[in-house]
């Protein structure tokens, strides 16, 4: 069935860049852009925003067709797909809240955070078809079985790894072609170490297929955006692949990218709040490399460097913590 998965992933890439093109000319949702964000956006108010749903309802009809042509279907490939629509249903919330007050601001962090316990769980009722998923233990052939874990911890490492990773994607999704571009890099990675997994193998190269397509009108300068249902989604899907994939410690390495631009805004605040002065210009770490200039001190010099350098760098810093990742394994 090898061959089957790969046509419906090419095929996803341009089905995908034409139903986002012509969803973001048909939506009146354009993208409100917070005011203590670099002035350099302003321009990017009233984009279309809430396209990323289109990769989502792409990947997921992927998955479909694959399933309709023989390809294997369990339990794990159902626990990728709900992780993606779960926390792709927080963003979309998200992004009607944000249309409906006319503002940047939809759910607040503390109702994020309660919502993704709500989707933990409900991921959690695959635990017991997941038992016997084997945890890779990073640059150690060590495994872990799932099963082994009392339930109390399998659902702790579950819904910390859906936090972090749903919102660690939603943080880097701040620049044209930045998340999407790096979800495609991650999902690549795990294409050959979900070899032999059947539906997750698929669903990765398909899912690499839709995101390439929406990468299309993402691209600087962006005709479309994610929006909170794309990002969250697709830190859902990554989580959802690589937990029930057995990868969930090899995911900081993977999405190393990820990982630095959450921690950015976490010294951010701790650097304000304790020291009463920014560590970064701006945060997330890629508004910290974006030229221009703010009008409070800063420790860290930024590099001044023009949107699509900083999100062709950040995707080749990307590649490496993906072939790291490849190397953990």
């Amino acid at each position: 069935m090898g061959w089957p998965v790969l046509v419906i992933a090419l095929l996803e890439f341009p089905l995908v860049a034409w139903g986002s093109y012509h969803f973001a000319r048909r939506l009146r949702a354009g993208q409100y852009i917070r005011p203590e964000g670099p002035q350099g956006h302003v321009a990017k108010a009233g984009t279309p925003t809430m396209v990323g749903i289109v990769p989502l309802l792409g990947l997921s009809a992927g998955a479909l067709l694959w399933w309709a042509l023989g390809g294997a279907f369990s339990a794990r490939g159902g626990f990728a797909l709900a992780s993606a629509w779960l926390a792709g249903g927080i963003g979309l919330w998200d992004d009607l809240l944000s249309q409906r007050r006319r503002s940047s601001q939809g759910l607040s962090p503390g109702q994020k955070l309660f919502l993704g316990l709500g989707a933990a769980a409900v991921l959690f009722l695959f635990f017991p078809a997941l038992k016997g998923v084997e945890l890779v233990v990073p640059f150690s052939q060590a495994r872990l079985l799932l099963g082994s874990l009392p339930p109390w911890a399998a659902f702790l490492l579950l819904l910390f790894g859906f936090w972090g990773t749903t919102n660690a994607v939603n943080l880097t999704d701040g620049l044209d072609g930045l998340a999407p571009g790096a979800t495609g890099i991650v999902l690549l990675g795990l294409v050959p170490l979900l070899w032999g997994q059947g539906e997750l193998f698929g669903l990765a190269l398909v899912s690499a297929g839709a995101v390439a397509g929406f990468l299309w009108v993402n691209a600087y300068p962006a005709g479309a955006f994610l929006g909170d249902v794309g990002s969250l989604g697709l830190g859902g899907l990554l989580f959802g692949l690589a937990f029930s994939g057995g990868l969930v410690f090899l995911l900081p390495i993977l999405g190393g990218l990820f990982v630095l631009e959450a921690l950015s805004v976490i010294v951010q605040v701790l650097s304000f709040k304790l020291a009463g002065v920014r560590l970064l210009k701006m945060s997330p770490l890629h508004h910290h490399l974006e030229e221009g200039e703010v009008p409070w001190r800063h420790l860290l010099p930024g590099a001044d460097w023009p949107e699509p350098k900083v999100v062709v760098r950040l995707w080749l810093l990307s590649a490496l913590f993906v072939a790291l990742g490849i190397l953990a394994a």
